[in-house]
């Protein structure tokens, strides 16, 4: 998210302040006219159930715009007319407690917030979740032998990296000012002398807002050298031969190339002026949220929107939020969902009995901008890493068999309602089991995660990329007819043909075999796949390192 956007998330929040302290008058006439009225009836009506709603509202969301005494005091009147409504039978003495209470509330509105403090002011330093990915794709490597220098350099750029070679420390010297590279790879041993190269990194100084991580690569894999390393600052330490695609990731990785997906909020909450303050304090911190504030319409949302956290109300009318939870957990694809219960409820018993239907966790109104963005982001976590462990091929981080299919039939079905072309490739590492044989499974692990990084980096964000199963992959490309998926595949076999893997018995390169299948649109995902097999098995007899084309 760029400043300026964060600007205006934030600027949305002050405008919801100011729109609070605005209806407080009427709120609080709202509250003086219920009691009024409970008073004039004949018989007189002790515990409004009105009252009680409009004190809860009250207390619940005051503090979150920062009339904190304002809440408490709202709390006091809540409470008191919940005990009498359930324990003791009104009395003048109660009586005069609740208009006392009830007359307490203007004053603090008038005096305006008690927190002292703006909105959301530390939101600033956690909306970098969603930062749009960084356009800097030059890395500057400094390596002694130009040769293996320039091999670096030619592999890397299969992975979508600039790269500027140099082999002797005064000469990288130049390039490392303005306009700074995204990154540095320099070997620690240069021309210069066997530490050169962690000394040039100690002498570089960099502006207060700039920021260059370098990564080491040595042929020496020592305790001292990799402690030098980590006094020169270096991100990541890689010994020679180095893996290109293993050094590709880390680059991602210390360049925060890594798209963080947003978490997916969703608030229910009856007060619709605090539901869509928690939406805009989550969507400036980077989240997705949206707000529900009728519980009848919570399946369709969860349907559309796929929350990975819900922050449920436990107080609203026509539907309590443990009912909302009960209905929630009768739908199995929703059993693991985490609900969160916001609430000014304080009573252990209730809370309890939230968690044993199925609550993750209580958290009590009002809660700071800053802690509910740390609740959300630490259970959205968890929930996110739980469903990729699920969904997510271990070895390589692509979507699993099954991941896949499913998202598969859910791209088909949208290309049937839109009427656009998709293409399937399903690819094959020719010979991998003489790779296995030859090599060993770890250097055969290695040209997996080697096949899956390539794809991973050179297809687009919207191509859906799984292993299949073994070292066989899979790839649906929406909007895209069968000539240009053919082009991109031998694009990328050409590629992968290039990358040089290192073992114990030398370098070594391998190919893959692909077939294709296309449809607009497709009838079903089965056939589209059973054409893409059927053109795999066509390359494979055909020669392999080749691509074969089938209509789905």
């Amino acid at each position: 998210m760029t400043d300026a956007a964060r600007e205006k998330k934030l600027a949305k929040l002050t405008a919801l302040r100011a729109a609070f302290a605005a209806g407080l008058p009427e709120r609080l006439e709202a509250m003086a006219a219920c009691w009024r009225a409970a008073e004039a009836a004949d018989p007189p009506q002790t515990v409004p159930a009105e009252l009680i709603r409009l004190a809860h509202s009250l207390a619940g969301s005051a503090g979150t715009f920062g009339y904190r005494r304002l809440g408490d005091k709202a709390r006091e009147l809540e409470e008191a007319l919940a005990r009498s409504s359930r324990d003791l039978p009104p009395d003048a003495a109660w009586t005069a407690r609740i208009r006392e209470l009830i007359d307490a509330l203007r004053p603090m509105a008038q005096v305006g917030p008690d927190d002292g403090q703006g909105v959301a002011a530390d939101l600033m330093q956690h909306g970098n979740q969603d930062q749009a990915l960084p356009d800097n794709r030059h890395i500057v490597l400094i390596e002694d032998d130009m040769l293996v220098a320039q091999d670096l350099a030619t592999q890397l750029s299969m992975f979508g990296w600039e790269v500027s070679v140099f082999d002797q420390a005064a000469a990288a010297r130049t390039a490392l000012q303005a306009p700074w590279p995204a990154a540095l790879v320099v070997d620690i041993a240069l021309p210069e002398g066997p530490l050169a190269g962690l000394e040039l990194m100690q002498q570089l100084q960099y502006p207060a807002d700039v920021s260059v991580p370098h990564v080491v690569i040595s042929a020496r894999s020592d305790w001292e050298s990799r402690l030098a390393a980590v006094r020169s600052g270096a991100a990541a330490y890689m010994v020679k031969p180095v893996d290109v695609a293993a050094l590709a990731t880390q680059l991602d990785r210390v360049t925060h190339r890594t798209i963080h997906v947003p978490y997916r909020v969703l608030v229910v909450d009856d007060d619709e002026m605090l539901a869509r303050h928690y939406v805009q304090t989550l969507s400036a911190a980077g989240m997705e949220a949206n707000a529900l504030t009728e519980p009848a319409r919570l399946l369709d949302v969860l349907a559309e929107h796929q929350p990975e956290i819900v922050l449920l109300d436990l107080y609203m009318p026509g539907c309590s939020g443990l009912e909302a939870l009960r209905v929630i957990r009768q739908d199995s694809q929703y059993a693991s969902l985490p609900v969160v219960f916001l609430s000014t409820e304080t009573g252990l018993a209730q809370q309890q009995n939230a968690m044993k239907i199925g609550a993750e966790d209580f958290l009590t109104k009002p809660i700071s901008d800053a802690n509910l963005i740390m609740a959300v982001t630490v259970r959205a976590e968890r929930f996110r890493a739980l469903s990729m462990l699920i969904r997510q091929d271990s070895l390589t981080g692509l979507l699993n068999h099954i991941a896949f299919k499913l998202r598969l039939e859910g791209e088909i079905d949208r290309s049937r309602r839109e009427h656009q072309p998709i293409s399937l490739a399903m690819l094959d590492i020719d010979h991998f089991k003489k790779i296995n044989d030859t090599y060993g499974h770890p250097v055969g692990d290695r040209v997996i995660k080697g096949l899956a990084q390539l794809l991973s980096k050179r297809l687009r964000k919207f191509d859906i990329i799984g292993r299949y199963g073994g070292e066989e992959f899979v790839v649906a490309m929406p909007n895209t007819r069968p000539a240009l998926a053919i082009d991109i595949m031998n694009e990328l076999r050409e590629s992968f043909g290039k990358l040089r893997f290192e073992s114990s018995q030398g370098e070594f390169t391998c190919t893959f075999s692909c077939g294709v299948a296309a449809a607009l649109p497709p009838d079903n995902a089965a056939s589209l796949v059973n054409a893409a097999d059927d053109a795999l098995y066509q390359a494979k007899r055909s020669g392999r390192n080749r691509v074969e084309a089938r209509p789905a």
